[in-house]
């Protein structure tokens, strides 16, 4: 081979590499910055989430009992810290709103927004009741009317900032579903680019192959080889970034996907288009994403059945009445066991009634503690200043007040054996001409 040969063949290689590691590091560039754009959305929204539902669960339940101490003991907002070891009101209302504040320079959905909007209003009008209350606290004739105020107007504000808070927590996971769909929609454009980046290597090599001469054969077969090899890495690294991109921090795809999902159906199912009364079908699919996700989370303790019969899951049912039920099975129940156990939902109908049972076999309750469970069910008593029975509480007074008496919650348990909650409703289905919360009786 002369040196004019070897010259055009040294440049008909450079050319031939380039023409090659253009669209393949074009490729790879574009995985690695999508990788960097989803991942970073994602982990955001994930934050925005565990931020907004640690307020979710704790703000309600700490404001309303430091409102309750405040009135109870006649305490005013700077005197409650030191006497009953509570944050004061105003440094809870303060930091709600920094947090919020904080959530919406990271939130993008507008709905998101909105109802961030709603919150740091809330929160405002919350601080003027407080306020209220605790320039009345010194008054000896204010004790009455200041216990009325925390029922009208304390607790029906933090009610409606939890409902909102669920709502931002909803809308952000909706935007974790678009993401997801973003994703799949980003992997078959993906594909589509490294097919068109493989045919205009193999074009490319083919041309340059003609080119050169057969006096150098065996070199451009050993070059085909590299390009062969060239061709598989485009492909792994693909398959390794679609795995990534469904993996969360501890690299488990399947449970990120799963969680995401039934989070997502959870509050779905809590919202229910603002409807008070829902199917129990659709109650039953709320309970069981909540299970579901803490069965990700109790995986070693917790089992959970759902065996209701068709023919009752058409009837309908004052929305979140099951779940704080189920949650007090897990957490009061089967948390408290060694070993653990399982939560059971069955159902049944008698006459005009239906019966929707929980029932664990976790650590029961003793004589003591059943006794006070059945006088907070029965409304003789108020949850303790730790909220213990709250949940319980909550769901019989929305029983009461929407059927009355003659439905209700029957509670039995043994301690080291379990519990068992029957929750009778009468027979009710919605009207099929109308969309709203009205509901007529099932004759």
């Amino acid at each position: 081979m002369n040196h004019y040969q070897r010259i055009d063949l040294k440049r008909n290689l450079i050319v031939m590499y380039t023409v090659i590691m253009i669209p393949l590091m074009t490729v790879c560039t574009y995985l690695v910055y999508e990788l960097n754009v989803f991942c970073r959305s994602y982990d955001a929204i994930v934050q925005n989430v565990t931020r907004a539902n640690e307020y979710n669960i704790e703000f309600k339940n700490e404001f309303d009992s430091v409102m309750y101490q405040m009135v109870a003991r006649s305490l005013t907002k700077e005197e409650v810290g030191g006497a009953v070891g509570m944050d004061n009101p105003e440094k809870l209302i303060s930091d709600a709103e920094k947090t919020f504040e904080s959530l919406r320079e990271t939130t993008n959905s507008e709905q998101a927004k909105g109802r961030i909007s709603s919150i740091k209003k809330l929160l405002n009008t919350l601080r003027k009741r407080m306020n209220d209350i605790n320039d009345s606290i010194d008054s000896d004739s204010a004790y009455d009317e200041n216990m009325e105020r925390l029922d009208t107007d304390i607790r029906i504000l933090t009610q409606l900032i939890q409902e909102r808070i669920s709502e931002y927590i909803y809308y952000e996971s909706e935007s974790m579903e678009r993401i997801r769909h973003q994703m799949d929609e980003e992997r078959l454009k993906v594909v589509n680019i490294t097919i068109i980046a493989m045919l205009i290597a193999l074009i490319a090599s083919a041309v340059f192959y003609m080119l050169i001469s057969r006096s150098i054969t065996e070199p451009v077969a050993n070059l085909e080889l590299k390009l062969l090899q060239a061709q598989i890495n485009p492909h792994f690294l693909y398959n390794t970034l679609d795995n990534i991109i469904w993996l969360a921090e501890d690299g488990r795809k399947e449970e990120v996907e799963d969680i995401t999902s039934s989070l997502s159906m959870f509050f779905r199912t809590a919202l229910s288009g603002g409807k008070d009364f829902i199917k129990i079908k659709d109650e039953l699919t709320h309970i069981e994403a909540y299970l579901h996700i803490q069965r990700q989370r109790y995986r070693d303790i917790l089992s959970y059945e759902i065996d209701v019969p068709e023919e009752l899951k058409e009837y309908i049912i004052i929305k979140m009445t099951l779940q704080p039920i189920v949650e007090n099975a897990l957490y009061h129940g089967i948390k408290n066991k060694r070993g653990g156990g399982t939560i059971r939902v069955t159902g049944r109908e008698e006459k005009n009634r239906v019966y929707l049972t929980v029932k664990d076999n976790g650590m029961g309750m003793d004589e003591e503690t059943l006794t006070y469970i059945k006088e907070i069910i029965s409304g003789e008593k108020k949850p303790s200043s730790d909220n213990t029975g709250f949940g319980l509480s909550n769901v019989a007074e929305r029983m009461r007040l929407n059927y009355g008496t003659h439905c209700g919650i029957n509670i039995s348990s043994t301690y080291g054996e379990g519990t068992e909650m029957d929750i009778y409703i009468p027979k009710r289905i919605e009207k099929s001409d109308d969309n709203s919360n009205k509901s007529e009786q099932k004759l």
